[in-house]
């Protein structure tokens, strides 16, 4: 199966598991699922750490990869030469935030398993309401948790974002509008999850490494320092 395959039994019963005990220890679905939201974000700390302090690094030497790209763009081969020769010197690896994305997504897609299939009322004979949503099992009727969606990931896009390509800019928008249609339709309580957990990431990133645009970073439009 695919979910076997992509979130192995090992990964799901534990965090089946969990959300029972959370579900069990506070009597709400909702709180339960923040809880256990709160316990995937503390385990996968190092990795965001680790992928933080990779930003950090690159967002350091931004203005010498523009000066690079502004003095080499006509000469492709010569512009991977140099950009290759700066990470050597500063010893930064451009594929290091790769690697702990790689290691998340089962952890991530596991959770995505255990909240679609999960249902509280057999478990622990806990209604899945939560606040104004009837059930968590279903859709949003008020489409509250599509917007936060929406919201959280635009303002953690547009605060990491530093580039002047236009495509970039673009995809400040797009992709926030895209995964708030996906989650359209998408049980509450899985959307509830990748909100808090959007939440979480926006305040990991504003204690470590920060926020570019905020921080006045080259390349950011109405910055200090280019005007």
């Amino acid at each position: 199966m695919m979910a076997v395959w992509y979130a192995p039994d090992w990964i799901v019963n534990p965090m089946r598991a969990t959300l029972t005990l959370f579900l069990e220890w506070t009597g709400s679905y909702g709180i339960a699922i923040i809880l256990l939201t709160l316990a995937l974000r503390v385990l996968m700390l190092p990795l965001t750490v680790y992928q933080n302090r990779a930003a950090k690094r690159i967002q350091e030497v931004q203005p010498l990869i523009k000066q690079i790209q502004e003095k080499y763009r006509d000469q492709p081969e010569k512009l991977n030469m140099e950009m290759m020769e700066l990470y050597r010197k500063y010893k930064i690896n451009p594929f290091s935030g790769c690697l702990p994305l790689l290691i998340q997504m089962p952890f991530l897609y596991a959770m995505f398993i255990v909240l679609m299939n999960y249902d509280p009322v057999a478990t622990a004979q806990i209604s899945p309401a939560f606040g104004w949503i009837p059930s968590l099992n279903e859709p949003d009727p008020y489409f509250v948790l599509p917007a936060l969606t929406v919201v959280t990931m635009f303002v953690q896009m547009y605060l990491s974002t530093t580039s002047s390509d236009p495509s970039q800019r673009t995809m400040v928008w797009v992709m926030p509008l895209l995964f708030g249609w996906i989650t359209f339709r998408m049980p509450a309580g899985v959307v509830l999850y990748w909100v808090v957990s959007n939440l979480i990431g926006l305040i990991q990133q504003a204690i470590y490494p920060g926020f570019p645009r905020l921080a006045g970073a080259p390349g950011v439009k109405g910055d200090a320092k280019g005007r």
